[in-house]
């Protein structure tokens, strides 16, 4: 076991980060997985490129522009307008009305709403040195896989923002489908990178399921089999985007008790990479 995970299940790590890391900072620049996997569809996988660009006044107060574009390819477009202030972070589209997308002044167990999210208690908060500077790291939903790694439904990254992007804490898809942040620039120089995946830019399932796998009975009724990987967690996801199985250190996925459909399965290996398969049920 960690010394991470030790001092997580001790109640979280005490040491406070130097001082304030903020998140809208010239030059600042996001990679964000865009993974859209709906019901009788083939998915589609493209990676939002977010940066900031100029302030604009609305309503006697100022904001920074957010930039996107897919791919790092096409015209930049405008998605949001961010606001930061006493270590939180505030996202409006038009200035009307704003949601608190961070807040890094939290404590644990404070209850906090992400986004658009539901309502995520802070577990746990730890101190990481990325890009030479310490950073807090938030833990929400934590717990431990089978070898005593800590892992979490989400991380927050002072700095950073979210494990899910920029602008998608607490996002899920209504249709199946996932964000995951990949890589955060500062001045063109790499930051952070996440660790499940190898690349800043993905397009396509295949730059992800770089190692051949297979699960398999494909369409199945009672279980399937994963081959080609060590499982350390498998999750099943409904076509609604909500998790409707966890397993830990088995290759093998009971699906008896789900209704027929077609579900997305995502295998964590015991190196701590993500592969991502459908699979319909058969009643």
């Amino acid at each position: 076991m960690t010394l991470l995970a030790l001092l997580l299940m001790a109640g979280g790590v005490k040491t406070q980060a130097q001082e304030y890391v903020p998140m809208i900072q010239e030059g600042n620049e996001w990679y964000t997985l865009d993974a859209i996997v709906c019901k009788d569809t083939e998915g589609h996988y493209n990676t939002l490129v977010n940066w900031l660009s100029g302030d604009t006044l609305i309503n006697e107060v100022r904001y920074t522009k957010v930039m996107e574009t897919l791919n790092g390819e096409g015209t930049p477009y405008q998605v949001a307008l961010l606001r930061e202030e006493d270590g939180k972070v505030w996202e409006t589209y038009n200035g009307n009305s704003e949601i608190l997308l961070y807040d890094f002044t939290a404590n644990v167990g404070d209850s906090l709403v992400c986004g658009y999210g539901d309502y995520f208690v802070l577990d746990s908060i730890s101190i990481e040195q990325i890009g030479g500077v310490d950073r807090k790291k938030f833990w929400f939903g934590l717990e431990y896989d089978f070898t005593g790694e800590p892992y979490a439904m989400e991380t927050w990254i002072e700095g950073i923002g979210s494990d899910l992007g920029l602008l998608y804490c607490g996002s899920y898809y209504f249709c199946g489908g996932y964000y995951r942040a990949l890589c955060f620039h500062q001045d063109g120089e790499l930051i952070w990178q996440n660790p499940e995946y190898d690349a800043c830019v993905i397009t396509s399932v295949e730059e992800i399921n770089d190692k051949v796998i297979s699960v398999y009975p494909n369409p199945a009724m009672e279980k399937v089999t994963i081959d080609g990987v060590e499982a350390a967690e498998v999750q099943v996801y409904n076509a609604l985007g909500q998790v409707v199985n966890t397993m830990r250190g088995t290759n093998e996925i009971s699906v008896a008790d789900l209704p027929q459909g077609v579900y997305l399965v995502r295998i964590k290996d015991a190196e701590g990479r993500v592969f991502t398969e459908k699979v319909a049920v058969k009643r």
